[in-house]
C-alpha cells in the first residue's frame, strides 16, 4: 500500500521541516555521476589498451604465471548479485516498500565487503601457488597487469561501499521515500557500472592467462 509519503512528498522525522536536507537537483546529480562514470570507463579502457600493447611486445609474457583460482568465479557471482540486489532496492523505494528497500541496502553493503574479501583470497592463492615462485607484481609483467587491474577495481569498490554505507544509514533513518530517492538511484547506477566493468575485466584477465 502506498504510504502518505508518496502523496505529500514528506514523512518521518524532519522531512519537509526542520533538519530536512533536500537532495541536489536530479539533473545536476545525474550529469555529475554520468561524467564520473565516463571518466572511470576511460581509465579502465586506457589501462587495458596499455596492457595489450605491453603484452604484444613481450614474448616472455605470462612466464611462470599461475592460473586464476576458481574462487574468482564465485567473487564474480557475488558482484553480479550486488547489482541485482541494488536494483531490487531501487525498485522497492520507488514503491515505498521500505522493509524491502532497507533490507536490500544492508545486503548490498554486506555483499560488497564479501566481494572484497573473496578478491583478497584470490590474490593470496595466486601468490602462494606452486607456479608463482617468480610471479609477482614486481617481477612479472603478467603479474603486474593482473594485480593492477584488480587493485584498480577494488579501490572503486571500496569507494562504492562508502557511498553505499551512507545511503544505507540514511535509509535506516527514514531519509528516503518514493519522491525523495535520487541518491539511491545514483548508487544503484554506480553498482551496475562496476558490475559491468568487473565482468569485462574478469574476461580480460582470463584472456591474459
Amino acid at each position: 500500500m502506498t504510504s502518505d509519503r508518496s502523496k505529500t512528498g514528506q514523512g518521518g522525522a524532519g522531512k519537509g521541516g526542520e533538519g530536512f536536507q533536500p537532495e541536489p537537483a536530479p539533473e545536476i546529480a545525474r550529469m555529475g555521476m554520468n561524467l564520473f562514470l565516463l571518466s572511470l570507463a576511460v581509465l579502465f579502457i586506457a589501462t587495458i589498451i596499455a596492457i595489450v600493447i605491453v603484452r604484444s611486445q613481450n614474448p616472455a609474457w605470462g612466464e611462470n604465471a599461475p592460473r586464476i583460482p576458481d574462487l574468482a568465479w564465485l567473487s564474480t557471482a557475488v558482484m553480479v548479485l550486488v547489482s541485482v540486489v541494488s536494483q531490487v532496492g531501487w525498485m522497492a523505494v520507488r514503491r515505498d516498500r521500505m522493509r524491502i528497500f532497507i533490507g536490500s541496502m544492508v545486503l548490498v553493503l554486506l555483499l560488497g565487503f564479501l566481494f572484497l574479501y573473496l578478491q583478497e583470497r584470490v590474490w593470496t592463492r595466486m601468490l602462494h601457488s606452486g607456479e608463482a615462485q617468480s610471479f609477482s607484481a614486481s617481477t612479472s609483467l603478467h603479474g603486474w597487469s593482473i594485480f593492477a587491474v584488480g587493485l584498480l577495481h577494488a579501490l572503486h569498490i571500496a569507494g562504492g561501499l562508502i557511498f553505499q554505507g551512507y545511503v544505507t544509514i540514511h535509509a535506516m533513518l527514514g531519509g528516503y521515500w518514493s519522491l525523495h530517492c535520487e541518491q539511491v538511484r545514483l548508487v544503484n547506477q554506480y553498482w551496475h557500472f562496476l558490475d559491468a566493468i568487473w565482468i569485462g575485466l574478469f574476461a580480460f584477465m582470463l584472456w591474459l592467462a
